[in-house]
C-alpha cells in the first residue's frame, strides 16, 4: 500500500466496505483510549497506549479523512497509484 492507491476497507467483524484513497502509507502511530490519556494525566504516560501499524485515507463518500489502524480493518488494494 502506498500514497494514491484505491483501498477498499471493512472493519473487522463487520460487512459495511468503504472505499478510500490513501493520503499517507503506512507508518507507526501511538494509539491511545480514555485510560491511556488518564494514566498519562497522572504521570505514567510512558505505559499509555499502544503503537500499530496505520494508514491516512480519504473516503470518497464523504470527502473526509481519517487514520486507519490496519490491525483493525480489512483493507484491499483495488487500483495502485502508478506515480
Amino acid at each position: 500500500m502506498k500514497k494514491g492507491d484505491l483501498i477498499t476497507l471493512c472493519r473487522r467483524g463487520s460487512t459495511d466496505v468503504r472505499y478510500a484513497t490513501i493520503i499517507r502509507a503506512r507508518y507507526t502511530h501511538r494509539f491511545m483510549d480514555r485510560q491511556d490519556y488518564e494514566m498519562e494525566a497522572h504521570g505514567m504516560g510512558e505505559y499509555a497506549g499502544s503503537y500499530g501499524g496505520a494508514v491516512d485515507v480519504l473516503f470518497t463518500d464523504t470527502n473526509t479523512s481519517s487514520r486507519i489502524a490496519l490491525g483493525k480493518h480489512k483493507i484491499q488494494v483495488i487500483s495502485e497509484n502508478e506515480a
